[in-house]
């Protein structure tokens, strides 16, 4: 449904709660006018068994929409993307990273949030700051079988996108061959892995990260594949185990 538009958001600017029909959008303008006339933080608490990312991404395109900085801020940082873009871009690698395919819910966050948006005296947006907590890392090690998945950066990543990945991460294109990520479903319904790789490169490179960044967090991302394919034996007459080949250890390093 087209409920969360930019016509829609035209609509609930500056109304009232009263004034117009329950809307993500009216709780979101609310607290911004009442922080402009009262001078005061204002917070927008998302909660609840599921939809809290997308509400979240929407509270946050539309702030982005009615307090941007204008065109003569968006050029300043053109190289990297305006501050808007930066806030909105920031989603997709916090969802590569925090969320999962779970039993209920194909993009559930396995991790807790704080966003905090900053505002000129002019209303506009000066910064923005986010703190997240509780990361589910035994997700990275086990997934409930057929049923869930490892956290989504792993399959973008092996999505076959960048043909030029593969070399430069030392990785296959081929999930199902990694035991920390093939445990449970190897897709997602309604999810295209390759749009989404896309997705978060252009986050990188809005936010600012060089190329020789960006490709250490995804070496990082993937050595941990490599840790998964470590096998060790036990040494003899002796209760420690040791590495049993060091080609995938190789591969880490």
């Amino acid at each position: 449904l087209p409920i969360y538009t930019e016509n829609v958001i035209g609509k609930y600017q500056g109304k009232k709660k009263t004034e117009m029909p329950p809307h993500l959008f009216s709780v979101a303008d609310n607290a911004y006018r009442n922080m402009l006339q009262d001078r005061e933080h204002q917070s927008v608490l998302i909660t609840g068994e599921s939809g809290k990312t997308e509400n979240t991404k929407k509270v946050i395109s539309y702030f982005a929409k009615v307090a941007g900085g204008g065109k003569k801020e968006a050029e300043k940082v053109s190289d990297e993307g305006s501050l808007e873009d930066r806030i909105v871009k920031a989603n997709p690698v916090l969802e590569a990273y925090g969320n999962a395919k779970t039993v209920r819910n194909n993009n559930s966050s396995r991790f807790g949030k704080f966003i905090r948006i900053h505002f000129g005296p002019n209303g506009k947006i000066a910064g923005a700051d986010i703190e997240s907590y509780l990361l589910e890392k035994s997700r990275v090690t086990y997934q409930q079988p057929g049923l869930e998945r490892n956290y989504h950066i792993f399959y973008w990543l092996l999505s076959g996108k960048y043909e030029d990945y593969a070399e430069k991460l030392l990785i296959q294109t081929d999930p199902g061959l990694y035991f920390f990520i093939n445990q449970g479903t190897l897709t997602v319904e309604n999810m295209d892995d390759q749009e989404e790789m896309v997705l978060v490169d252009d986050g990188f490179a809005c936010l600012g990260f060089t190329e020789d960044e960006k490709y250490g967090i995804y070496k990082a991302t993937t050595s941990i594949l490599w840790f998964g394919e470590m096998k060790f034996k036990q040494r003899p007459r002796e209760e420690q185990a040791e590495a049993d080949g060091t080609a995938e250890a190789e591969k880490v390093a």
